[in-house]
């Protein structure tokens, strides 16, 4: 199965990318001229954004990470090196920022640190992503594909161990940086070959995904958008002459929006994974309770619901009716209009048997070949020989089951047998027992009919069992062997 990732783009993807160009070019070019323009010092906005960076993009770490893992993909292990990476830096930065956690911010830090972490985050992170797209293009045999997935399991893992040391360079050797912030001013920043080469770095990556050889997917289409919002956050955040001007705001928010895009493109596969494990254990367990052909239920959920139906009625003190069906001289049928045609009279039998019920515990499960059984919990013997007789007057009406040359039509053979919890105590096996028995009487009392098990029923397997057949060597039979030949000559030369 392909992902969302790996998909081709569609026009709706192009159509919706490129408005998001649109809007990060719109806010940038009006943002751009007025980016000195200072605004209203809202401490909490930092905080808040910090944080939301933080969360953002170490649940795309995270979720890259998983999604290599599953698939072995060195350039998403890459990526989620560079997620991790920004995650740690963002952190520290929260962590070191003036006026969040005390004045001049933890560790003891200089006024330095924190824009210094500024520029290892975005300097960084689209280092790490044009690495990533660099292993993605790299061709290999299946020995060097070995080697790729290692060093992108490594890069996965470095990106968060080069952010705590790049953190540690900005903390502990703020002084023996170069002084980029004066106060509050960045116009030292501004006029530093520091801001070109973070803002050449950035570009790097948005040019590798517009020009990459491969096929245009919709991970790198929309990670193509999210540098390219990155781009436009360096290009604000250099151009504010200090903090809390509109382009340091601007930029920051373009930056939050660079850091959701991935991470929406990922919840959105996840969700399309979600959806399609739900109709594949949807279909899993259609297959494993519903017979192929005639769409009702298997021997194997009647083999497992059967006798928790049974065990109810005694909990509770119910009747459970059951009835055994057979298709009459199906054989013949088969031998006679081919097997197609048979399969079509079984499908149409199981849909006029389920039109016969009417409450949704009963059920009607394929048995064996032409063979059905019907399960009636809290129904007695009169209820189940009123739904007997309506399934054999419906399977009468199926069109497909007549005979066009002679116009017969096809009859079942239906025995009925009913626990009844106050004289009963047997389990499920004496219980399709009876209802096989009284079905075989139906048979040999001229078929499309139905029969209710009775007594007499026992005291004819009895009496044949008494009277062996000549031929048959009835000292050695076991038994069940006994018993199961005289259910058979119930039926008396007929054929089943």
């Amino acid at each position: 199965m392909i992902g969302t990732l790996e998909q081709p783009v569609t026009r709706r993807a192009h159509a919706a990318a490129a408005a998001a160009f649109a809007g990060i070019a719109i806010v940038t070019l009006i943002a751009l001229p007025f980016a000195t323009k200072p605004l209203a010092a809202l401490q909490p906005f930092l905080t808040m954004f910090s944080t939301a960076v933080f969360l953002i993009e170490g649940l795309t770490a995270y979720f890259l990470a998983i999604r290599s893992r599953a698939n072995r993909d060195p350039f998403l292990a890459a990526l989620a090196g560079a997620y991790g990476f920004t995650a740690v830096l963002v952190l520290f930065q929260l962590l070191v920022f003036p006026g969040i956690f005390s004045a001049t911010g933890l560790f003891s830090t200089g006024p330095q640190t924190a824009t210094w972490i500024w520029v290892f985050w975005h300097a960084g992170s689209p280092t790490f992503v044009t690495f990533a797209l660099l292993l993605r293009s790299t061709r290999t045999t299946m020995k060097g594909e070995l080697l790729l997935q290692r060093i992108g399991l490594a890069t996965m893992l470095g990106g968060p161990i080069l952010a705590v040391l790049a953190a540690f360079v900005a903390i502990s050797c703020s002084d023996l940086l170069p002084r980029l912030v004066f106060g509050n001013s960045y116009h030292a920043l501004q006029q530093s070959p520091v801001a070109l080469v973070v803002l050449f770095l950035s570009i790097i990556p948005f040019l590798i995904c517009l020009f990459a050889e491969e096929s245009l997917d919709f991970l790198t289409l929309w990670l193509s958008v999210a540098l390219a919002a990155g781009i436009s956050d360096v290009l604000l955040a250099i151009s504010a002459s200090t903090r809390f001007n509109l382009g340091w705001y601007a930029g920051r928010a373009v930056s939050l929006m660079s850091s959701c895009i991935v991470l929406c493109v990922l919840i959105l596969e996840f969700s399309r994974f979600y959806d399609q494990l739900l109709k594949s254990n949807q279909t899993l367990a259609k297959r494993a309770f519903y017979d192929g052909l005639t769409g009702a239920f298997n021997r194997g959920y009647f083999d497992e619901q059967a006798p928790r139906e049974l065990r109810r009625a005694m909990r509770n003190g119910e009747r459970l009716s059951l009835l055994m069906i057979d298709v009459d001289h199906f054989k013949t049928f088969n031998d006679c209009h081919g097997h197609q045609v048979g399969d079509d009279c079984l499908i149409s039998l199981v849909g006029a048997m389920n039109a016969s019920l009417r409450r949704p515990a009963d059920f009607v499960a394929r048995y064996g070949g032409e063979e059905f059984v019907l399960v009636l919990p809290d129904t007695p013997s009169q209820g189940a020989a009123q739904v007997a007789e309506a399934v054999r007057q419906a399977v009468r009406e199926i069109k497909t089951c007549k005979d066009p040359a002679s116009r017969d039509f096809m009859t079942i053979s239906t025995g009925i047998a009913t626990f009844e919890p106050i004289s009963d105590s047997y389990d499920l096996v004496e219980l399709i027992r009876r209802a096989d028995q009284a079905m075989y009487r139906a048979k040999s009392s001229g078929r499309d009919r139905y029969c209710v098990f009775t007594a007499q029923d026992d005291t004819e397997i009895q009496a044949n069992i008494a009277e062996p057949t000549p031929g048959r060597a009835w000292e050695v039979a076991s038994p069940s062997e006994r018993l199961g030949h005289a259910a058979l000559q119930i039926g008396v030369n007929t054929e089943l």
